[in-house]
């Protein structure tokens, strides 16, 4: 199924609709916060799996929402799981919950700028590629995403952003993050 930028796939309190496949593209996944503003959760490549992955017919947890361009692959709530399929949910999930244990480590462990170097370079590693510059992150990202899967405030991750653009860790465009000096990065890591 092709999913144009910008469109939900799906919204928290909906009828579980299956369980879906990224084949092309990125998916985002938010939970809405008590005074109804969207918070990031999540952000999925390719081969992520996501939705009602044990066929549960409850309600979506979270709204999933296309990020550019995106094809998925849907297995509908009654389908049966195949070995091949239970295998690759189980590498997704494996994945998806390394992601939140490093988001919770770096919530509890390091300070501010350090999170936010920690999220670049996890996303760099597991959604980057190898440029001509340094190490560029294959993704679209707002600084209020990158801010929100950081656990910081917008201000301040354009603030710290924009200061490391100056001092040549990395330069971006509302295309692109490319880290041009990963070990200065992680040298913030502590």
């Amino acid at each position: 199924m092709q999913v144009r930028h910008h469109a939900t796939i799906y919204q928290q309190g909906d009828a579980a609709c299956g369980a879906f496949c990224v084949l092309d593209g990125h998916v985002k996944l938010t939970r809405l916060r008590r005074d109804g503003s969207a918070a990031m959760v999540a952000l999925l490549k390719v081969g992520d799996w996501f939705g009602a992955l044990d066929g549960d017919p409850q309600a979506c947890a979270e709204t999933a929402v296309a990020k550019g361009s995106v094809r998925l692959r849907r297995l509908p709530p009654d389908a049966p799981r195949s070995l091949a399929d239970a295998a690759l949910i189980i590498e997704s999930l494996a994945r998806r919950q390394r992601f939140l244990e490093l988001q919770i480590e770096a919530l509890t462990c390091l300070d501010v700028q350090a999170r936010l170097a920690a999220m670049l370079l996890h996303l760099a590693h597991f959604c980057g590629q190898n440029c001509r510059h340094g190490h560029e992150i294959d993704m679209r990202l707002t600084h209020e995403e990158l801010a929100e899967l950081s656990g910081i405030s917008r201000q301040v991750t354009t603030t710290a952003l924009n200061q490391w653009r100056r001092n040549g860790l990395l330069h971006y465009t509302r295309a692109y993050i490319c880290i041009d000096d990963r070990a200065r990065l992680a040298a913030l890591l502590g």
